[in-house]
């Protein structure tokens, strides 16, 4: 992960980075994150509106997720002049997740700075509530890829994937964890049958399926998975789980009886019509098999926080090795 400093800041002044690439990814927090970034330029740095120059925003956003959209509606109150740039469209996250998918939207007390709320309590409630209130505040979303953002002097240099660029005094990264997904690294692996995507469990129904990791979207694809009548296998490395929502934890313990949990366990090899795991004990067990669901994350997007020049975690730039060097 990258460095992160109080409401977003990094080693590049002037760039802030919100929502899950701080390491919270909790809705209320993408919210909060958004919101505390754009204040924090105008209260602590002393941004003001003023980009009137030609091709030169106050705030550029990359990303236009729940923190990306939150800090447009921020800049906007405050008068700035800002450009969201996304890829995959607003919101893509929410949009990726399964059909009917529960929201839970802790800490339960804790209200988001900032205008943009939300109270849905699943995904399609959810995705209709943000996508009124970006209407509403009229914040517009620039479908491009960014490349890489480079400190020029007082601003900065957006390099879009179409050669063009973008100049901005500040910069807001909501990208989150949009690196590689992670992969189990066993044979089989590249088997049609294997996703890192649960859209409708219903096209699941009466099949065998293998669901892989330990949070909250592992969890979820579970239980759903179960409740459209697929007979669900859950394989965790670990012994228990520590990281899922209660709620999530309480509803498979719901479900013991219709969800085979094999913790720990790990995926040794998947097969055309089965799949080969190992428990702690160095047992193996091969278990009927129609689909495997690896819900084991993604990959923080490390190469574009270093062509940033964002320092990441555990690294050291290369003026620090020279240093050491001395």
């Amino acid at each position: 992960l990258p460095e992160v400093g109080e409401d977003g800041a990094t080693s590049v002044s002037g760039l802030r980075i919100v929502g899950d690439l701080t390491g919270i990814p909790l809705l209320k927090f993408s919210l909060d994150t958004g919101t505390r970034a754009v204040a924090a330029f105008v209260d602590a740095e002393g941004l003001s509106p003023g980009a009137d120059e030609s091709g030169l925003v106050d705030i550029a956003i990359v990303g236009a997720g729940v923190s990306g959209i939150a800090a447009a509606v921020e800049a906007g109150r405050r008068g700035l002049s800002y450009r969201v740039y996304e890829s995959a469209g607003p919101f893509s996250t929410v949009v990726n997740f399964p059909k009917g998918k529960p929201i839970y939207t802790y800490p339960t007390e804790m209200k988001p700075a900032g205008e943009l709320s939300v109270s849905a309590d699943v995904k399609e409630s959810l995705l209709e509530e943000l996508e009124a209130q970006r209407s509403r505040f009229g914040v517009e979303v620039t479908s491009a890829r960014v490349e890489s953002v480079r400190k020029d002097g007082d601003s900065f240099e957006i390099r879009l994937g179409d050669g063009m660029t973008q100049r901005a005094r500040k910069v807001i990264l909501a990208i989150g964890r949009t690196g590689n997904y992670r992969k189990l690294h066993v044979p089989g692996e590249s088997l049609d049958k294997v996703s890192n995507r649960m859209y409708d469990p219903s096209d699941s129904s009466g099949r065998d399926v293998l669901v892989v990791g330990g949070g909250d979207s592992a969890l979820e694809s579970a239980i759903a998975l179960a409740g459209a009548g697929a007979r669900v296998t859950l394989s965790y490395r670990k012994p228990s789980f520590s990281r899922p929502k209660p709620e999530n934890v309480e509803q498979l313990e719901e479900l013991r009886d219709s969800i085979r949990l094999k913790l720990p366990s790990d995926v040794k090899e998947i097969r055309e019509r089965t799949v080969v795991l190992s428990t702690s004990d160095g047992e193996t067990e091969e278990i009927p098999n129609d689909q495997v669901f690896t819900m084991i994350g993604r990959e923080a997007p490390l190469d574009f926080l270093r062509r940033s020049g964002v320092r990441v975690i555990g690294e050291m730039s290369p003026r620090r090795w020279v240093m050491l060097g001395l």
